[in-house]
């Protein structure tokens, strides 16, 4: 079978980057069977995986995305004779002779739009649909993200499949002292703290977050270190600057994957209230590094979390205190929240995803629905469950 991936993601930092990254490499990594035509639009990615027989690699410069989308990849693809073309973001060729697959990661423009900007609203709303119900099979991020489209689109339930997403292998509980004390001096990190990683964006809810951590650090001292793109606007934005507080948080940029293993074990817990998120990568992060997490209870983070989790109000600043307090002075607490967050961590892996996804693939061409009944899908998903039996779900 000929597999194209459209990869004009693949190199945005933060979460379709990350899934494009991980999902190619243990595809790749696993499949020798079929071949792999990997469509770039930035020239620094060829030869990233010339050693491999079975992957062409091709470089498709693009005036804009639409016309790479549209225009570009369906010509290479009939050029390639393909039977899948897949993409992990929200697009597929909307005219191709081969099959489309695309992943969807949340359906917030239908669910939330006031957390997004009216553009963005009104655009995916129009485009959204027609990428949906023209794609050929369909991958949900999440059980949420699955139950959302076939509410809001009406989509039949056998074209999509839920596949969760994972912590970079990278992720893991960490004992080498000297290393981590490298990465607190070189960011100047409390000794302990509570850590959230998330970006500058109404949808991770720092608000709350704030009001949050100020009731607990009125009961005891503890300290607050904010990680993500742009979360330094945060601290003009409300005021924090010039505030008593402020000596109790510390903002930091993005962190690469290397320093943000150490970040997570390093903190005492992660407190991640968002309104709204469909999946949240960095929850499967803290507890891949055995780190107790305090999330919000809506959204898609309670399926990820668990009974690992702590589950809170987001829109509940008081209720989110008791949390981070009851963590933060309770080492029993603490200990018994971070073994579950470890166990249930082994539940997402890439190599489960890629599976997954390569079930879809062959399910696809066969012309097979995207259901477990699907004999091709239970077969790779039995193989892999035999293999690794702690990372069922």
């Amino acid at each position: 079978m000929k597999i194209g991936i459209m990869l004009r993601a693949l190199d945005e930092k933060q979460g379709i980057g990350i899934y494009s990254r991980n999902l190619l490499d243990h595809l790749l990594n696993s499949d020798s069977e079929n071949q792999y035509f990997l469509y770039y639009r930035d020239a620094k990615f060829l030869g990233r995986y010339a050693t491999r027989k079975n992957v062409v690699e091709r470089l498709l410069r693009g005036r804009n995305k639409l016309y790479w989308d549209q225009i570009q990849v369906p010509l290479q693809a009939f050029r390639d004779d393909l039977d899948i073309i897949f993409h992990p973001k929200f697009s597929i060729p909307l005219f191709s002779r081969a099959k489309t697959i695309m992943t969807l990661h949340g359906a917030g423009w239908f669910v939330r739009p006031d957390l997004f900007k009216w553009y963005s609203v009104l655009y995916q709303r129009c485009i959204l649909p027609l990428y949906c119900w023209k794609s050929s099979g369909l991958i949900a991020n999440s059980h949420l993200t699955r139950t959302d489209f076939i509410r809001i689109l009406g989509l039949d339930p056998k074209t999509i499949r839920t596949i969760h997403l994972a912590a970079d292998d990278r992720f893991r509980p960490l004992k080498d002292v000297e290393l981590l004390e490298q990465v607190r001096t070189k960011h100047r990190l409390p000794q302990r703290f509570i850590l959230s990683v998330i970006k500058h964006d109404p949808r991770k809810n720092f608000q709350n977050l704030l009001q949050a951590f100020r009731i607990c650090r009125e009961k005891t001292p503890c300290k607050l270190v904010v990680a993500g793109m742009g979360c330094d606007k945060y601290r003009d934005e409300y005021g924090i600057r010039d505030s008593a507080v402020d000596k109790d948080i510390v903002f930091l940029d993005w962190i690469e994957q290397e320093d943000l293993v150490a970040l997570y074990n390093l903190a005492e817990f992660l407190f991640f209230p968002s309104f709204y998120e469909t999946f949240g990568i960095p929850v499967c992060e803290a507890m891949a590094c055995g780190r107790p997490v305090v999330v919000a209870k809506t959204g898609s983070l309670p399926e990820i979390a668990g009974d690992a989790g702590i589950l809170v109000d987001p829109l509940r600043p008081k209720e989110m205190a008791e949390a981070l307090y009851s963590l933060w002075t309770d080492d029993l607490l603490r200990e018994r929240y971070a073994e579950k967050s470890y166990a249930r961590s082994k539940a997402f892996r890439w190599s489960k995803n890629a599976a997954e996804t390569r079930a879809v693939f062959e399910a696809i061409a066969q012309g097979n629905e995207l259901t477990s009944r699907d004999r091709s899908a239970s077969l790779v998903r039995a193989r892999f469950d035999e293999a690794n039996p702690e990372g069922s779900l």
